[in-house]
C-alpha cells in the first residue's frame, strides 16, 4: 500500500507536524520543536500561513481519497468517451489514408 501524508492522530494543534512525522518516521516532538523554530525564525507571517494551508489540505488519518468518476460522453462534443486506458483511435483514419495512397499509385 502507497504512503500516504495525512494528519496525526496524536495532535497539538491541527495534526499537521505530527502528520509529517508520522510520514517520514521521525520523532513528533523533534517536527515541532523545528516547525516551531522556523516559524519563529522567518516571521510568523510564512510559517503561519504556510501550517494554515497544510492543515486544510492535509486529509485526516482515517479519511479515504475519492474516487475518479467516468464518464460515458465528452463533456465538450458529446460524442461517446473512448479514453479507456489504452490510448487507441476509436476512428479508423489509418486505413483510409493507406486506400487513398494505393489509389493514387
Amino acid at each position: 500500500m502507497q504512503k500516504r501524508l495525512t494528519k496525526s492522530q496524536d495532535k497539538i494543534l491541527a495534526g499537521v507536524f505530527g502528520g509529517i512525522a508520522n510520514y517520514f518516521n521521525v520523532d513528533p516532538a523533534w517536527v515541532r520543536i523545528i516547525g516551531a523554530a522556523l516559524i519563529i525564525f522567518t516571521g510568523f507571517f510564512p510559517g503561519t500561513a504556510l501550517y494554515i494551508i497544510a492543515a486544510m489540505v492535509m486529509p485526516e488519518a482515517n479519511e479515504v481519497s475519492p474516487r475518479v468518476e467516468k464518464h460515458e460522453t465528452d463533456y465538450q462534443t458529446g460524442r461517446p468517451n473512448t479514453m479507456n486506458g489504452d490510448f487507441t483511435k476509436s476512428d479508423n483514419h489509418d486505413e483510409d489514408s493507406n486506400d487513398n495512397q494505393d489509389n493514387k499509385n
